[in-house]
């Protein structure tokens, strides 16, 4: 059980981590800027010395910054040396990703999304097929109740990879789904996306049964190219 000062120091590293993004923000570092020392972050955002210590760490495990011995903490070129890790933390914070990373990531997800897609139609068990099923019924019971199916839809995709019975490519898919998860709730607010997205994944759900990888790959990949476009238009890129 979590004790009421273990969920306080959670909530004052989640902070730390905020508040020091916020100021490096705020002071527009460069890449290669020296953060200021522990000491006086603690002071600035009101927090404690061990908060500002993990927020640190973890923001160095996500290469946001690095840690320079017996020199300080610098600011990393985030664009280019950040992992997708920290995009996806950024977002789970709140964040809202630009236009620019929504289609950068989804160009990338499609094609794991088709290698999942053909993995699955060769490695799929009953167990995996009665799953996908269950969900799609599911998706279709919050659908006559004109209900949003972004959980729904996540569940789908989820044990889609999990039929691929790939640890990595589980591991970074779900990494892909937590990044969207705010903006398909909000694009399945429409049930008219709902009623499109349900279609495809019965269609997609009896190609992995037949297993025919050819059908299911372009399927996928037109599944995605339409979310692609919906987006587009939306985010006005």
């Amino acid at each position: 059980m979590t004790t009421t000062t273990e969920a306080h120091e959670a909530g004052s590293g989640h902070g730390a981590i905020a508040g020091i993004l916020a100021y490096l923000r705020d002071r527009r570092l460069q890449p290669g800027d020296r953060l200021p020392s522990e000491r006086d972050l603690a002071e600035r955002l009101g927090v404690g010395r061990n908060a500002v210590r993990e927020a640190l760490a973890t923001l160095v495990t996500l290469r946001i910054v690095e840690s320079r011995p017996n020199s300080g903490i610098y600011l990393r070129h985030v664009e280019r040396e950040a992992s997708f890790e920290a995009l996806v933390m950024l977002t789970d914070m709140g964040g809202t990703p630009t236009p620019v990373e929504v289609a950068e990531t989804m160009e990338v997800r499609g094609h794991l999304e088709v290698l999942a897609a053909g993995l699955a139609c060769q490695r799929r068990t009953d167990a995996d097929l009665e799953r996908m099923q269950a969900v799609l019924q599911r998706t279709q019971e919050v659908l006559a109740q004109n209900g949003n199916i972004a959980a729904a839809d996540t569940d789908f995709h989820i044990a889609l990879v999990d039929a691929t019975h790939n640890s990595v490519l589980v591991r970074v898919l779900h990494a892909f789904y937590r990044f969207t998860g705010r903006r398909r709730e909000a694009m399945f607010e429409d049930t008219v996306q709902g009623t499109a997205s349900l279609r495809d994944h019965r269609r997609l759900f009896e190609h992995i049964r037949e297993r025919d990888s050819a059908k299911a790959q372009l399927l996928i990949l037109r599944h995605m190219d339409r979310a692609r476009s919906y987006w587009s238009t939306v985010l006005g890129d």
